[in-house]
């Protein structure tokens, strides 16, 4: 057979057999789909019946045997009530505390707020406002407001009274939407920049609830001025069995609530403080007030008296600079240095306690004594302990000090031997670490030896030994001696920033050329430079550009008015000033002609007292130049006539030195009718 071809074989079943069959009729099909369904039915319910006769695990059951398990007892449902009872108890209670701990307290029933000032100054009286809100629908009883002052706050009254101690108020009830507020007057007595919160707790109960809430409140005052300017002054060394000094000097600022305060002094066990003297100042009976503990009236009205051990209370400031010496003594070297805290304390007022406490209402019950610090110094200083006592004086001082450019230092060297045996070939060397002492200018009695370093164009020690001052050749016991110099500050130069502007000093030993020690060196001066402030003053008829700025007669006449203007014009390139004041006190018959003008600060006249005021106030580097201007009238008598007439004396300039902490003063020459800053004017000046 072909592939192509398809053999078809003739068998059982044909397409002409399967034509040829019947098909079913409508009944037939009927009857079939009948049948069907009944079969699956049937085959439904023995399945069912299956699962009914099969235990949990598919097994068949034996339905001829019957198994009766035992009935549950009265204990188990004795438990299972209990547990139901339980959950049911713990599902109340969750919603109680939803309800009225998280809704009612979490909603703000009592609003709690408190009012004052956000920053005050250490001893100013203010007021806390404490204000209260019911805000909810219902009454509020049972109200008890509690506060948590700050450590240094000073209690002073309260509106109303705290029904117990100073922080507790108790209200009876509070209606609804009804508001309550305390104020609380005190005072703080801290450290500048100190942060000090005060807390309020109320805790209330709603009418026809049991239940207690509460809500808390918090404020915080900071303080951003203690009132009074210190400055101190002390050497960085102390001398064993030696009298040494701190010097403090105080002020009050114009604004200032502190009226009095405490020094209480800490120091460790081998120091002594030997007592607190004022300096210059004399007491009622017209004594010097310089001994420990006596009480003081000097002429400003600062009083001291002694309060304990170490502690001195101090009053009546005044407005004048006040100035007092802590003397102490180190008995023993225990350690290379030391520390020596001084601690400025503000008292705490007594206060009464309210009615019905401690005792009859008519007694005043005064609390103990408490002191608040609201400024403290630390003093890190040197022991020494030499047989041979050495101190440096610079200008009459062993201490720090501001100096000016081209200002001339006066050197003092004091020694004296203090050990039991002579001591020989003693050598003593000046240490002057400097970029602005002009060694040209050194002066030295003794003759010295000045050193050379190699790259500067001076020296920065001087030695003294037995060749110089034959007393160094053998100083006996008990033996002392001076030795004296001088040398000039350079004059103002160019600012370089990167030079330490400052003159550091002190003075070395050594005997039979041993080593030196640390215990041969004497105190340390440091003599910062004061900024470079100056002041131009020019009086002129015309200006720069020749344009008449001035009026009158010139020069000027007797009994005829001659208007001139006064330029001031202020420089400053190296510290920050505070406190720049320019004054000038006109003469008799000179007068303030107004057409007055300042770039900075506020410039007046004084009628009463004839003097014109510049007051800068603060000046930053920032700011280099300022400049002000104002005319004056001259009216001449005939006094004047034929005469060189002074307008200006001499005009005076003051500020302290923001580094150094030094006042700065410096006063001008005279100006006169010759008008030496007017080239267009200028003349001989005689009054005609």
């Amino acid at each position: 057979m072909k592939n192509n071809e398809i053999k078809i074989k003739q068998g059982s079943s044909s397409l002409s057999e399967f034509v040829k069959r019947p098909l079913a009729s409508d009944e037939e099909i009927e009857a079939f789909e009948e049948y069907a369904e009944n079969e699956a039915k049937e085959e439904e319910i023995k399945d069912s019946l299956a699962k009914i006769y099969q235990d949990d695990q598919g097994n068949k059951v034996d339905v001829k045997k019957m198994i009766i398990k035992p009935k549950r007892g009265l204990l188990f449902n004795l438990f299972t009530f209990l547990i139901v009872l339980f959950i049911f108890g713990a599902s109340i209670y969750g919603a109680y505390n939803y309800i009225y701990l998280k809704i009612i307290n979490n909603n703000s029933s009592i609003a709690i707020e408190f009012e004052a000032k956000k920053e005050v100054m250490a001893g100013e009286e203010f007021y806390y406002d404490l204000n209260y809100k019911n805000e909810d629908s219902v009454d509020l009883t049972k109200i008890q407001i509690k506060t948590v002052y700050p450590d240094n706050f000073i209690f002073l009254e309260s509106d109303p009274k705290p029904s117990r101690n100073n922080n507790i108020w108790e209200i009876a009830e509070l209606e609804a939407r009804r508001s309550g507020a305390i104020r609380i007057k005190g005072k703080l007595a801290g450290p500048v920049d100190s942060s000090n919160i005060i807390l309020a707790d109320i805790a209330y109960t709603p009418e026809n609830f049991s239940s207690e809430f509460k809500k808390s409140a918090g404020f915080e005052i900071k303080i951003n001025d203690i009132g009074l300017d210190f400055s101190f002054n002390n050497s960085s060394s102390a001398l064993v069995n030696e009298t040494n000094e701190i010097i403090v000097k105080f002020k009050a600022k114009a604004e200032n609530y502190i009226n009095d305060f405490r020094l209480n002094i800490e120091h460790p066990s081998e120091a002594e403080i030997i007592g607190v003297e004022l300096t210059n100042q004399t007491n009622a009976a017209g004594q010097p007030a310089n001994q420990a503990g006596t009480s003081a009236i000097p002429p400003s009205g600062l009083t001291v008296k002694a309060n304990g051990p170490d502690a001195w209370l101090f009053g009546n400031f005044g407005k004048n600079e006040n100035e007092f010496r802590v003397k102490f003594k180190i008995k023993e070297k225990k350690q290379p240095n030391f520390n020596i805290k001084l601690k400025f304390e503000s008292p705490e007022q007594a206060s009464s306690l309210p009615a019905g406490q401690a005792g009859s209402p008519d007694i005043q019950t005064v609390s103990p004594a408490k002191y608040h610090v609201f400024y403290e110094k630390d003093f890190i200083i040197d022991a020494v302990k030499s047989d041979l006592n050495i101190n440096l004086i610079i200008n009459g001082s062993p201490f720090d000090q501001g100096v000016d450019f081209g200002q001339t230092l006066n050197y003092s060297i004091n020694y004296a031997n203090k050990g039991d045996a002579t001591m020989k070939d003693i050598i003593i060397m000046a240490v002057l670490e400097s970029d602005f002492l002009d060694w040209q200018t050194l002066e030295d009695k003794n003759n010295g030896q000045v050193s050379l370093p190699a790259g500067q164009a001076g020296g920065n020690t001087i030695s003294w030994s037995k060749n110089e001052i034959s007393a160094l050749g053998e100083l006996p016991s008990g033996a002392e001696g001076a030795i004296d110099f001088s040398l000039k500050l350079k004059t103002q130069a160019e600012i370089d920033l990167s030079k330490a502007y400052q003159a550091k000093s002190y003075v070395q030993y050594s005997i039979a050329g041993k080593t030196v020690s640390s215990d041969s060196q004497s105190n340390v001066i440091i003599n910062k430079i004061n900024s470079d402030l100056s002041l131009t003053e020019e009086v002129k008829y015309f200006n720069d550009d020749n344009l008449a700025v001035g009026s009158g007669p010139l020069p000027p006449k007797v009994g005829q008015a001659t208007s001139l203007k006064v330029y001031w014009t202020i420089n400053n390139n190296l510290h920050e000033l505070n406190d720049l004041r320019i004054s000038i006190a006109l003469p008799a018959n000179v007068r303030w002609d107004a057409k007055n003008r300042s770039s900075i600060g506020s410039l007046d006249y004084d009628a009463q007292t004839n003097q014109v005021v510049w007051q800068v106030g603060r000046l930053p580097v920032s700011v280099y130049k300022a400049d002000a201007e104002f005319n004056i009238s001259v009216s001449p008598s005939e006094a004047d006539r034929n005469k060189i007439m002074i307008i200006l004396p001499g005009t005076n300039i003051s500020a302290i030195d923001g580094e150094t902490n030094t006042q700065i003063n410096k006063t001008l020459k005279a100006k006169t009718t010759k008008l030496e800053d007017d080239d267009m004017a200028s003349g001989d000046g005689i009054i005609q």
